[in-house]
């Protein structure tokens, strides 16, 4: 999303997270926990280093499978990844334990409902 949202639309770092971030979990009834730096937050993020333009294929994505992207120049690559505050990724690879994923719930599960019915 980077690529052609800040890359090729021009948008701005700060509305590029508020599109991707911020605001997609607060659709999701997820914000503050989620799409927010902030105490109290679980601390999920990616940093891109615009400098590392890469091309995408399957030897380097995580699970090394066929990829819809396959061939797509990127305008940055992640360079850091932090999951609930723990280091998980860095450009070395994922560094991660398994099992650490958790699903969060939202916190107004009418509201969420009421959104995704409207998308049926």
């Amino acid at each position: 999303m980077y690529t052609e949202m800040v890359g090729k639309r021009r948008y701005s770092l700060s509305r590029y997270v508020d599109l991707v971030s911020t605001n997609a979990a607060k659709i999701m009834g997820l914000y503050p926990r989620k799409g927010a730096l902030a105490a109290g937050s679980d601390a999920d993020i990616t940093v891109l280093d615009p400098a590392d333009k890469r091309v995408i294929t399957a030897s380097n994505c995580t699970r090394r499978t066929n990829t819809p992207w396959e061939g797509r120049k990127m305008e940055a690559w992640p360079c850091l990844t932090v999951l609930r505050g723990k280091i998980v990724g860095r450009k070395r690879g994922v560094q991660g334990q398994p099992g650490r994923r958790q699903m969060a719930a939202p916190q107004d599960r009418r509201r969420h409902v009421r959104w995704s019915l409207a998308f049926e």
